[in-house]
């Protein structure tokens, strides 16, 4: 079949990591079917009425990017002009993959908000079925985002016209159901490339690894370094690895400099893309989040896939993911639990069996697994199977 994948967050020139597992998901779909991924987005930079499309294409996934000026302004007037203006682009974008593959058979949205509207609309133009994939955490009551009369309204709208919606855990949809939205719900996860993601045949390093975009107020990293300091000085050979870029990150420098860590057990490696990525996971001997909320964190994927065990919070989606064989979970916000946990995985960690870690994590998470998943749902939402 032909599915059309729209999405509210997707990697563009200005952000490419935004979004980035919305990309994998659609890359593992077109393993069984042809993929057209359209998105459309304000470009500053471009003069209003400006616009270009980028189309590129790898196998049967297709991507088709369309960037466009528009007029600065703020209140009511203007978020209904940039909806308009979002909208139109849209439209043309659709017309272009009607042109250049046909017409799509499913309608894959990522993400209700703010595309939920444009994606409803486009499924009754086109009388073709609405799936939904949702990330956000915004439905659990820690993140508290979902909320005003807008987003609500725009939400139930969207939820009412699909067939089926996809949180990527089932602590997701539980949080979603709390807020009303009732549907048909099935749970498909995030996904990693099992090829990139590997066990490495080198000598793993000592090392903790942390991966995260560094907001502390989700990621709580500087308590994780609070921690560390403690750690630290009973295992002084253990290293701890943060890996990543975000609005946080001058302060817990600062703050990794204050605890005498820096350099001293301590290495902020900044963002990390692609392979640098997977050889860091693959060199450590375990990852740790310390996260005040999370669904489905692609960052533990990828270290299982690479068969490192992974110490983690019991909140979200990771409980779904983790048990005694592929790693540790403590009770979120608690500094004692995570030093508890990274104890106790630090004095059993040659336990753990990287072959068997990997071979469970490729069973669920794999571009094969993913991808056929997405196609048994796309096959029965179209009414073929």
């Amino acid at each position: 079949m032909h599915i059309l994948v729209l999405s509210s967050w997707y990697p563009t020139e200005k952000q490419p990591l935004l979004g980035i597992f919305v990309k994998r998901h659609a890359l593992a779909a077109s393993r069984f079917h042809d993929v057209s991924l359209l998105h459309a987005v304000a470009d500053d930079d471009m003069k209003p009425g400006e616009f270009r499309i980028m189309k590129q294409e790898e196998g049967r996934f297709r991507e088709i990017v369309i960037y466009f000026g528009r007029k600065p302004g703020k209140g009511l007037n203007n978020l209904i002009r940039q909806n308009k203006l979002l909208r139109r682009h849209y439209d043309f974008g659709l017309e272009k993959i009607n042109e250049w593959f046909g017409k799509p058979d499913v309608l894959h949205l990522n993400v209700i908000w703010p595309l939920g509207g444009i994606a409803a609309d486009i499924s009754s133009k086109l009388k073709i079925p609405l799936v939904l994939t949702e990330h956000w955490t915004g439905y659990h009551p820690e993140d508290g985002r979902y909320r005003g009369m807008l987003m609500k309204w725009l939400t139930i709208k969207t939820i009412r016209k699909a067939n089926v919606i996809l949180p990527v855990s089932n602590q997701l949809s539980k949080a979603m159901t709390r807020h009303g939205l009732h549907g048909n719900y099935e749970v498909v996860s995030n996904v990693a490339d099992e090829n990139l993601f590997t066990i490495s045949d080198e000598v793993k390093i000592n090392r903790l690894i942390h991966v995260s975009m560094l907001d502390d107020a989700q990621k709580n990293v500087s308590a994780l370094l609070r921690v560390f300091v403690k750690i630290h000085r009973k295992y002084p050979d253990l290293e701890l690895l943060i890996v990543g870029s975000g609005p946080d990150e001058s302060k817990l420098r600062r703050l990794s400099n204050e605890l005498g860590l820096t350099q001293r057990g301590v290495e902020f490696a900044g963002k990390l893309e692609s392979v640098a990525l997977a050889k860091a996971i693959s060199a450590s001997r375990a990852m740790v989040l310390n996260s005040n909320y999370e669904n489905q964190p692609v960052v533990i994927i990828e270290a299982l896939l690479s068969g490192i065990p992974v110490i983690a919070p019991a909140t979200g989606g990771i409980p779904e993911m983790l048990d005694e064989s592929n790693g540790k979970q403590f009770d979120p916000g608690n500094e004692a639990a995570l030093e508890k946990a990274i104890i106790q995985w630090y004095e059993s960690r040659s336990r753990y069996d990287a072959e068997t870690i990997r071979s469970e994590a490729v069973k669920k998470y794999s571009i094969p697994a993913v991808g056929e998943a997405l196609s048994r749902v796309y096959l029965k939402a179209a009414g073929k199977c």
